[in-house]
């Protein structure tokens, strides 16, 4: 019980940071994922200020705003590895294959779900999903690190 209460949360915080750090470094760091970023905040901060310096009364878009950072961090870096976690709790999956490749290929697929078209990525989609999945990685490994190699309870002693 103690291991639910404060163990897995602790690792899920822990890796939830790390990637979130690995992300932020990515996107300073990667050519592409610095210019997505930077042309992203760019215009997203301009329009946001437009909107904010044309309406009376700027709390509901500030609100807004800080709603939509919330939903696209929950997305990107804090549901695929509470996913990962929960369903290695509950079939017991202690490897370290599964909860880097698990939490990578989750992490990759978010954009591609989300879309919801089929067509064919461009060379830029990939190199940022080939990020994401990194950053995914990064949270299954320090998930693992932490909590993971016990996953579904203590390991029972050898008879």
């Amino acid at each position: 019980m103690l291991r639910w209460l404060l163990l897995i949360p602790f690792a899920l915080l822990v890796a939830i940071g790390a990637s979130g750090f690995f992300l932020f470094l990515a996107c300073i760091v990667d050519p592409t994922m610095a210019t997505l970023t930077g042309d992203t905040v760019f215009a997203g901060f301009w329009s946001l200020m437009d909107d904010i310096f044309s309406s009376d009364d700027p709390e509901p878009i500030i609100r807004q705003a800080f709603e939509v950072m919330g939903r696209l961090v929950f997305t990107l870096l804090v549901f695929p590895p509470l996913l990962v976690a929960i369903v290695s709790e509950v079939v017991k999956a202690k490897s370290l294959v599964w909860h880097v490749c698990a939490t990578a290929i989750l992490t990759a697929a978010v954009p591609w779900i989300l879309r919801g078209s089929i067509r064919v990525a461009t060379p830029a989609e990939l190199h940022v999903s080939a990020v994401l999945g990194l950053t995914g990685a990064v949270a299954g490994l320090i998930y693992w690190l932490i909590a993971g190699r016990d996953s579904g309870g203590e390991r029972q002693a050898p008879r």
